[in-house]
């Protein structure tokens, strides 16, 4: 959609995989900005992203409200506490826990109360510059400049609280990517998906007519064994920060026959 920075850190962000995966699309016969995009994610992403997208302005405005307060007041009035109703102040709450969360780790929001994994008084405040780091600005203004910054192309987005199932219809020019909780890997706040439970839902979408590209961890053999494709994307971190993920990506692959030109999906 033509995002050229990350909005902020989450855990299980891909934007540091975007163009390997982008490739991977391409070479299935998907290039170019999508018609329209649709995100089920059992956490706060299946309703903020539409959001953001649709109303920024909106968003926007709520964050600058959080800007003119102390840090620590507003995440001590939206942590434990029950989520905005309205969509736009509900992002805007979101945005701001998330991006103060400690080493990106996921905000929740289980039982309709936010659920913070930790407050990072750095990244609320910055820090000044020392001899071996450079300064630190606060994160949320930061935020913001990010989001004033985007110029995303005009692409209908919805989303949903829930696992996306497969029509029982067949769907055309239709690309599914999903990213499910990977095996041996920290657990999010709000819900799980096991791995028949991914298998189930790739083969039942590949069943309807779709493209589908699974990520995860290590290849999804249940999918191998049955003719699909793994590929390593990337063999992970080799550094000592305790706060990037180490682990190798992969992706698994539905099969298809071969296809000719190019083509947007929906």
């Amino acid at each position: 959609m033509g995002a050229t920075r990350p909005l902020l850190p989450y855990q299980g962000s891909k934007w540091r995989f975007r163009r390997a995966l982008l490739e991977t699309f391409a070479r299935a016969g998907f290039s170019g900005t999508p018609t329209s995009v649709r995100l089920d994610d059992v956490g706060p992403w299946g309703r903020v992203a539409a959001t953001v997208v649709a109303r920024t302005p909106d968003v926007l405005e709520h964050l600058r409200g959080f800007v003119a307060r102390d840090p620590r007041e507003v995440y001590d009035s939206l942590h434990k506490h029950p989520v905005a109703d309205e969509d736009a102040a509900y992002a805007a709450q979101f945005l701001f826990l998330q991006r103060l969360a400690y080493s990106g780790k996921a905000v929740g929001d289980p039982e309709g109360r936010w659920a913070s994994p930790g407050f990072n008084t750095s990244s609320a405040y910055g820090l000044p510059g020392t001899e071996r780091f450079g300064q630190v600005n606060p994160m949320i203004p930061s935020l913001i400049r990010v989001l004033e910054g985007y110029g995303l192309a005009e692409v209908a987005v919805s989303g949903s609280r829930r696992a996306a199932l497969a029509p029982e219809t067949p769907v055309e020019r239709t690309l599914v990517y999903l990213d499910p909780p990977y095996v041996r890997s920290t657990r999010y706040p709000m819900g799980d998906l096991d791995r028949p439970g991914v298998v189930a839902l790739a083969e039942g979408w590949h069943d309807a007519g779709a493209t589908v590209v699974v990520s995860e961890g290590e290849p999804v053999h249940e999918l191998v064994a049955r003719g699909w494709t793994a590929s390593l994307l990337d063999p992970g971190r080799q550094d000592t920060s305790r706060f990037r993920g180490k682990q190798q990506e992969w992706i698994t692959v539905s099969p298809g026959p071969d296809k000719e030109g190019d083509r947007r999906c929906p």
